[in-house]
């Protein structure tokens, strides 16, 4: 029982970073309302995900820049939106973008490697002890990403306050996917690390003869 649980937090952990991944990779209704963070100016706005940024007016999204890997947020937007940038400040942060991006990548590859153990490994003692260390470290790696996006995030949002500009800002459904993740893989290795401790050292379905 609670080998299962824990596959399902792990489950949830896979989904939510998936549509993370896929979030703002095509100028289709869900995918380009999974962003990271939004800036408003009056009635338009613009986006920033993970591969690309979409710009609007009165919450409706017009246009999107092509998916690029490692999307860095400094060129969202195009010429229209250059001044807010500029004092959003988020120049020279090119490396910290791509760092964001592999590690979103990593904690996708630790979570279903995961949950590929436990499948494989039939609910043992050994497979579940290794998924529940892959998924400790997937949290960890999410942590970290967590940390990034938010810092990153408000950075831009709070000098773009701080400099008595007309411009509004708030965090986006990616940024809550993340941290739904990361809390569902704590979740996930916990209970497997239970599950080592007080499950039994076999197969949860045995073949019967």
């Amino acid at each position: 029982m609670l080998a299962f649980l824990a596959t399902f937090f792990d489950f949830a952990a896979l989904v939510l970073q998936v549509f993370t991944l896929l979030g703002s990779t095509y100028n289709r209704p869900f995918l380009r309302d999974l962003y990271f963070a939004r800036l408003e100016t009056g009635s338009d706005f613009i986006d920033f995900g993970l591969w690309s940024s979409c710009s609007g007016r009165d919450g409706i999204v017009e246009s999107c820049s092509s998916p690029h890997p490692a999307f860095d947020w400094t060129t969202a937007g195009g010429s229209d939106y250059a001044s807010i940038r500029e004092v959003a400040g988020l120049d020279g942060l090119s490396k910290v973008f791509l760092a964001n991006f592999i590690l979103y990548w990593i904690a996708l590859g630790l979570t279903l490697f995961a949950m590929l153990v436990t499948f494989m490994g039939g609910f043992r003692r050994g497979s579940d002890f290794l998924a529940s260390f892959l998924t400790f470290i997937s949290a960890i790696v999410m942590i970290v990403v967590f940390i990034i996006l938010m810092v990153v995030s408000m950075r831009g949002i709070n000098n773009v306050k701080g400099a008595g500009v007309d411009v509004s800002g708030h965090l986006g459904p990616s940024m809550w996917m993340t941290l739904g993740a990361m809390v569902a893989l704590l979740l996930s290795s916990f209970w497997y690390c239970l599950t080592c401790c007080f499950g039994a050292g076999r197969r949860v379905h045995e073949d019967k003869v």
